[in-house]
């Protein structure tokens, strides 16, 4: 059986990484951003910052017990003619710029492709120098080897989006189901990006004709595994696995020929647990059949346990604290519209091109930079997908926070009746975590609600 509603408790409880964290994590992003920003031989070369890995493409998980989560960011500097021919010199600014910023000194520790910050007992922050050179070729840094290597971390997030929206947002629940049973139950052992980079490839659009192939959480996870045992099954020996979104570019270093065997043989053993478990007749039978493949954390029923409910609680406490927390001129659709979510909506974002200097012009998704843009850039917000049928009413809700934005008054919240193109063009200003919030209002109730965070550095 699918067990759907254990499914969503099993990755909500058990699987995502929880918000705290998440929140933590965009926190510790900031303070190094702008450790980076403030030093005396790099305050006027740091260009921008993008997420990548796990954290980018939401795909990142709890970690087991008394282990530790790693998230990944890349921190562009403007490129240096004389440094090219020593093109390690970027990573040492970086290096030097964190030493002499106090507390990240003890914190950081140089590796190949990156520096990692580390805090104890809870994760690590790997920061890769990245630079997009003149020529427009967006390079990292192999410190090893003294060279620049090809890379495009916001083409590999958007490509994973891509493949995700195939699979109706199922695909990024299954990849972190099975990075939970990588970690949790050493089902397998395989990098993070080969097996994003594995599955991603197994989702094809032709698909999109049968819509129940990926309609569900279980049922994309076992058609994604099975898929990819039928792959793997017809090459004996380990392919090249080149980095889809950089055709020039293969990870086939990031694993050996064992590696590549063993896990062929492992996902071979897991495809059928997969499919009798999802075929198993009766309540009691497929959970036994799911848990053999989970462990016991996958949920025995659906009651709640009490830390549950006092979470429910507390979030519900936390929810009517913020909006008490409220702007001058601030306003909620439920004190404008009565509200029932019994549809969806998606919005989408383009970045205009940065202004800065020697930097090829690109429009990209805010959703591929995890939200994150720095200032002077039009931010253009657009609906792409509803299932509310028109005629019906748009609204928009940008809303700013940070001290920089209070002290112009400028926190806003305001609602706006959309002009009729289903857009809205904003701008960055102000330093701080933002959002803005579009609501489908269809015969006088908002039907639909999308939210998309905005965070400026």
């Amino acid at each position: 059986m699918k067990l759907l509603d254990y499914f969503n408790r099993f990755l909500a409880n058990t699987v995502n990484l929880n918000q705290s964290r998440l929140d933590d994590l965009d926190s510790r992003v900031d303070s190094i951003t702008n450790a980076l920003k403030s030093a005396s031989d790099l305050a006027d070369r740091v260009i921008d910052t993008v997420p990548q890995g796990s954290w980018a493409h939401r795909t990142i998980i709890r970690p087991a017990a008394d282990l530790e989560f790693d998230a990944d960011f890349l921190v562009q500097l403007s490129e240096e003619t004389a440094r090219n021919l020593d093109p390690k010199q970027y990573s040492n600014a970086v290096k030097s710029a964190l030493n002499s910023y106090g507390v990240y000194s003890v914190m950081s520790s140089t590796k190949n492709r990156c520096i990692r910050v580390s805090y104890v007992n809870d994760c690590h922050i790997d920061v890769v120098p990245y630079v997009i050179l003149s020529s427009g070729r967006e390079v990292i840094i192999n410190r090893a080897t003294n060279e620049f290597e090809d890379t495009n971390p916001v083409g590999f997030t958007e490509w994973l989006q891509g493949k995700d929206d195939l699979t109706g947002g199922n695909l990024r629940k299954a990849i972190r189901l099975l990075k939970y049973l990588r970690d949790h139950t050493d089902a397998f052992a395989l990098k993070s990006v080969l097996l994003t980079t594995l599955v991603g490839n197994i989702v094809e659009s032709w698909r999109a004709y049968d819509p129940s192939y990926y309609q569900d959480v279980p049922t994309t996870l076992v058609h994604l595994v099975v898929d990819l045992d039928v792959w793997l099954q017809a090459r004996p020996s380990r392919p090249s696995l080149f980095d889809p979104s950089c055709p020039s570019t293969t990870f086939d270093h990031r694993w050996t020929d064992s590696q590549y065997t063993t896990f062929r043989t492992k996902v071979h053993d897991l495809a059928p647990k997969l499919l009798a478990a999802y075929d198993a007749s009766g309540v009691d039978a497929s959970i036994t059949a799911w848990q053999d493949i989970f462990g016991t954390a996958f949920p025995s029923s659906l009651t709640k346990s009490l830390t549950e409910v006092i979470a429910e609680g507390s979030s519900a406490v936390s929810k009517a604290v913020k909006k008490l927390d409220r702007a001058p001129n601030e306003r909620f659709i439920e004190e404008e519209v009565p509200v029932n979510e019994s549809h969806h909506v998606q919005i989408t974002c383009e970045v205009s091109e940065p202004t800065y200097p020697n930097r090829a012009a690109r429009r990209h998704a805010l959703r591929s930079r995890h939200g994150r843009v720095p200032k002077r850039r039009d931010l253009m917000f657009e609906i792409v997908e509803t299932d509310v049928v028109a005629p019906f009413e748009v609204r928009w809700k940008i809303r700013n926070t940070g001290n920089e934005a209070k002290s112009l008054r400028e926190l806003r919240g305001e609602i706006h009746r959309d002009e009729g193109r289903h857009q809205r063009r904003e701008s960055t200003k102000y330093v701080g975590h933002h959002y803005v919030e579009c609501y489908i209002i269809k015969d006088g109730v908002c039907v639909a609600r999308a939210h998309e965070k905005v965070v400026i550095d």
